[in-house]
């Protein structure tokens, strides 16, 4: 009887936090794709939250480079600089557009130079711990606007 209550407790945790992960979904992600002497590059997409309740991103993941930080860039008087961003908030019921020129995730050190077409798993990182995986294509400049 113990076995079985260890394993129902365990079929429990595991279905909520499947529940968690199907609250945020992730699409038209894209990376951008520089010249090979870039070792630094973007990455861009849609993501919705689904759920009840805000979630808040922390970082980021990818096992092509090095690190990857949440982004965004800000107007500071008449100059535009990017500013790394410790957290994100994606409220509930609602859609943020990571894109040129606001929100984006920020992969630095690449391991090896991207190709065009290139499907990189990525993965998102929120407060409580969970990651959130998806794939982006790699993408030319010009094939990444967001309409």
């Amino acid at each position: 009887m113990l076995l079985t209550s260890r394993a129902l407790i365990t079929t429990t945790l595991i279905l909520i936090s499947n529940i968690a992960f199907a609250e945020l979904h992730v699409t038209q992600a894209k990376i951008r794709l520089l010249p090979p002497s870039v070792p630094n590059t973007s990455a861009y997409f849609e993501i919705e939250n689904s759920g009840e309740n805000d979630v808040t991103l922390v970082g980021g993941k990818a096992d092509i480079a090095n690190k990857v930080e949440l982004h965004n860039h800000i107007m500071s008087g008449d100059v535009m600089r990017m500013e790394k961003q410790s957290a994100v908030i994606i409220p509930a019921g609602k859609t943020i557009t990571f894109a040129p020129g606001g929100l984006h995730m920020m992969i630095f050190g690449l391991k090896q130079p991207l190709k065009k077409e290139q499907i990189v798993p990525l993965a998102l990182m929120t407060k409580d711990g969970q990651q959130i995986k998806f794939d982006a294509h790699v993408v030319s400049p010009n094939q990444h606007r967001h309409h």
